[in-house]
């Protein structure tokens, strides 16, 4: 047999061959100049494998003014092509650390497809902790995917390594924010210094934004030590912003810590952000849920705390909110405080919850007739109120465009901007400065795909791009770095935002605002800014509530098309997407409630729980009272009792529970399948 099939040997002799012609310069049809270097090549060779070359090489469209390619673009240098070269003719592999990124860059740019999947995979299988944020950086820039998840992933495991890197000093504010939102290695001081030496970096530029890094600084973490030499500098060039915060903290260590002040310890533990949850003997992390509706179909003023991680529901009641606002309120948190607005009931409604106290703090009033069926965020101390529906003077309800702001400062409201359109029923998350709104319903009643995109830095609305199709009721979830979409049509969206787009496009926003004012709204057809992609399924419903805990996403409650209340909680997997159901069940089936996660104190957890005593699955046996006892006796079937429940339609054995929902309970029985009654007719099977 022959030492190599006739394919390889072909292969290796035309490479060979064309190896040659090209050193000879024979049969050269076509000179290829790149900057100020030229190539004699072959046409139908750089056709066969590059799209750019194959439109170019057309009769119908030349590159330059003598019908010969003339490639003057920052990502081919002529080193590049000149590798191409060897690699198209010689079968040589030019792919190397050196090499790598420049090969790739042209090779997108000649749409050579085999070329830039070798180089990404080179890339990948090469990388290293030292260069991981540069090459992070790099796919960032050229949209790869595969690779820039690759790079963030090596990042993120080795973020004790690239944070004292001075690569981390040049990343865009977004990817430090998805850095810093998906690492848990670093303890506090490190956290603080990452954040702190990045902002000096670029001083004049990024001081701006470290009051949007702060929140993922639990100031009562950071070391004795540190926090004294942080308050002794009294020359620091961010003193204003976080000398409060580090004098809170030695408070903490001082008067909490060391004179064993517990009021002092809960307060500000309770008011620390949570870029951590807190478990400790003194705060427990906790969902809180508060406001909407159960099948008694009555709004509801209680606030409820519950644990996530417990096999079975309990839930304890904190302090209720101080009015009946009835429903379509809206909700957000900002440093372990959660700020309610408006409501059908209560329109100019707003207060805000205080764990450190478990107390409801009423503030001032929204401005004119409120808000109803709108979005709330919280950036910088500020909390915004986005769109949703409100009075006019002839009592009727029109939809708003516009933003109000409430400083936590001087507790004072104003009209911050005009969104470019009015929108209900829509949902908003955070990202560094911007608040992103995603769909809603239009003033035609029409549901939208528009994402709309505020800068709080330059008061500016853009339209930064479109969901895969119109949705409204949607729930917006913010990692800090990452926003995931929870939809009610049961799929779970993952946004990407092009960094270096929406950075320059801000940049220009000055000019659209003042288009705007013109009514010149031709700034809204700027290329889109986000993309989105699936990362998960549930089951699909309606006036659901959702958060985030930990790796994986909630969602809890809601109703069905048929009008049917739900109990149960959905989790889904953000690192695979695979959807679970949760073992927990709400006492009673519940919509149009919000639900956020806090840190709580352990002494408001210490009452009495309401729990539900069942899970779906759970084995069960009918409990007979005493009537049902008494005949069986007079009917002598103490020994019989199949006999008498057949007789009778009670259900008979063990069964297995298929649903739950408030007290009622649906169970298939031996003898009878989907059969209804009440939690109290039940108990565990021994």
């Amino acid at each position: 047999m022959p030492s190599a099939n006739l394919t390889d040997r072909t292969f290796v002799n035309v490479c060979r061959g064309l190896g040659q012609q090209l050193d000879d310069e024979d049969f050269c049809d076509v000179t290829v100049t790149v900057g100020e270097k030229t190539f004699s090549c072959h046409r139908v060779v750089l056709a066969s494998v590059s799209e750019y070359f194959k439109r170019s090489l057309t009769e119908n469209w030349r590159e330059g003014p003598s019908g010969q390619p003339d490639i003057k673009h920052e990502d081919v240098s002529p080193e590049a092509f000149g590798y191409l070269m060897d690699i198209l003719y010689k079968g040589r592999d030019m792919v190397d650390n050196n090499t790598a990124k420049d090969i790739l860059k042209m090779s997108l740019y000649l749409q050579i497809k085999y070329l830039e999947e070798y180089c990404v995979e080179f890339l990948q299988e090469t990388l290293q902790p030292t260069v991981c944020l540069e090459t992070w950086q790099f796919a960032e820039k050229y949209y790869l995917e595969k690779l820039a998840e690759t790079s963030l992933k090596m990042a993120v495991e080795e973020i004790a390594i690239v944070s004292t890197q001075d690569d981390l000093l040049t990343l865009p504010k977004s990817m430090l924010l998805i850095l810093l939102s998906l690492q848990q290695k670093l303890v506090m001081d490190d956290v603080c210094k990452t954040i702190l030496r990045w902002v000096e970096a670029d001083q004049d530029t990024r001081q701006i934004h470290l009051v949007e890094l702060l929140p993922f600084i639990c100031f009562t973490d950071l070391s004795s030590n540190y926090l004294c030499e942080m308050v002794t500098y009294l020359n620091h060039p961010f003193r204003d912003v976080i000398y409060d915060k580090f004098c809170e903290s030695l408070t903490y260590y001082i008067k909490g810590q060391q004179n064993n002040d517990a009021k002092v310890r809960r307060r500000i533990l309770a008011r620390q952000p949570q870029p951590r949850p807190l478990n400790t003997p003194e705060i427990q992390n906790r969902a809180v849920m508060f406001g909407g509706y159960t099948e008694s179909d009555k709004t509801l003023k209680d606030t409820y705390a519950f644990d996530l991680k417990n096999s079975f529901m309990e839930r304890y009641s904190l302090a209720p909110m101080p009015e009946d606002i009835g429903l379509d309120f809206a909700s957000c948190s900002w440093y372990n405080e959660i700020y309610v607005s408006g409501g059908s009931q209560l329109p100019t409604f707003f207060a805000v919850y205080k764990p450190g106290d478990n107390e409801w703090e009423v503030l001032p009033s929204l401005p004119d007739e409120g808000r109803e069926q709108h979005a709330m965020a919280a950036i910088s101390s500020s909390i915004y109120v986005l769109g949703g529906r409100q009075k006019t003077a002839d009592g009727e309800k029109t939809i708003s465009s516009s933003v109000l702001r409430y400083n936590t400062k001087t507790k004072e409201w104003s009209v911050f901007c005009q969104l470019t359109l009015g929108v209900r029923e829509t949902t908003a998350a955070t990202l560094g400065h911007r608040i992103y709104l995603f769909g809603g319903v239009d003033s035609e009643g029409a549901n939208t795909d528009l994402v709309q995109w505020v800068d709080t830095l330059g008061g500016c609305i853009y339209q930064a791009g479109k969901l895969p199709t119109p949705t409204c009721g949607a729930r917006a979830l913010s990692t800090g770095g990452r926003i995931y979409i929870v939809r009610p049509e049961g799929d779970v969206l993952s946004m990407w935002e092009s960094f270096l787009l929406a950075e320059h496009t801000e940049r220009g926003l000055p000019d659209s605002k003042e288009k705007k004012e013109n009514n010149d709204l031709s700034f809204n057809t700027i290329s889109s800014t986000v993309s989105f992609r699936e990362v998960g399924k549930f089951t699909g419903r309606r006036h659901f509530s959702a958060c985030l805990n930990g790796g994986e996403l909630i969602v809890c409650g809601g109703e069905t098309d048929e009008q049917q209340l739900l109990a149960e909680f959905e989790s889904i997997s953000l690192e695979d997407g695979n959807t679970s159901k949760k073992s927990l069940i709400l006492i009673t089936g519940a919509a149009k409630f919000d639900l956020h996660l806090l840190n709580i104190p352990v002494e408001f957890l210490r009452g009495t729980a309401v729990t539900q005593p069942f899970q779906i699955g759970d084995k069960v046996v009918l409990r007979l009272n005493e009537l049902q006892m008494l005949q069986l006796e007079i009917l002598g079937l103490a020994q019989q009792n199949s006999l008498y429940n057949n007789l009778f339609g009670i259900p008979n054995g063990t069964g297995s529970i298929t649903a739950l929902a408030a007290e009622s309970v649906t169970v298939n029985f031996p003898n009878i399948d989907d059969w209804n009654g009440l939690t109290t007719q039940l108990e565990h099977a021994p």
